[in-house]
């Protein structure tokens, strides 16, 4: 996964959770958005405040989801804004889903992590092993052999 995936991942975990809190506050989903999203910094967030901007020109909610969705080509601002989309179409409760889908992308965005540390773990053991290991042992032999080749 590219760090700008994981970046967008890791920006969409913390706006749900946000999202959830201020849906659990009983705000209206406009008004979670709202709160959530006017004064957040990045990526998905200005996505979200163009949406805010297009609805207070007279907009359609579930229309601007879909231009989002579109325009994002799947991810996690895709699944967020499909569970939105769900939740304003038949009324489903959001706070939960958006809680648990949170939760769910710092999983995945941990497992991602240690993947690709697992790979900087081995290319870190390189020098290790080519060069301080051929070092100690010239260190150990050396010394030996110029004393094997000492005559008494």
């Amino acid at each position: 996964m590219a760090k700008e995936n994981l970046d967008e991942t890791n920006q969409v975990a913390q706006l749900s959770l946000v999202l959830a809190v201020a849906l659990d506050s009983g705000l209206s989903l406009v008004g979670a958005i709202y709160e959530t999203f006017s004064s957040a910094q990045g990526m998905v967030a200005k996505k979200f405040q163009r949406l805010l901007a297009s609805l207070e020109l007279g907009g359609n909610l579930y229309d601007e989801l879909s231009l989002i969705r579109t325009q994002s080509a799947g991810g996690a601002i895709g699944d967020l804004v499909i569970k939105l989309q769900v939740s304003l179409q038949f009324g489903s409760p959001l706070s939960e889903q958006l809680l648990a889908f949170a939760q769910s992308l710092r999983q995945h965005i941990a497992q991602v992590q240690l993947t690709q540390s697992t790979k900087k773990e081995n290319l870190m053991l390189m020098p290790l092993v080519f060069l301080i290991l051929p070092v100690t042992v010239l260190f150990a032999v050396f010394p030996a052999m110029q004393y094997l080749n000492i005559p008494y």
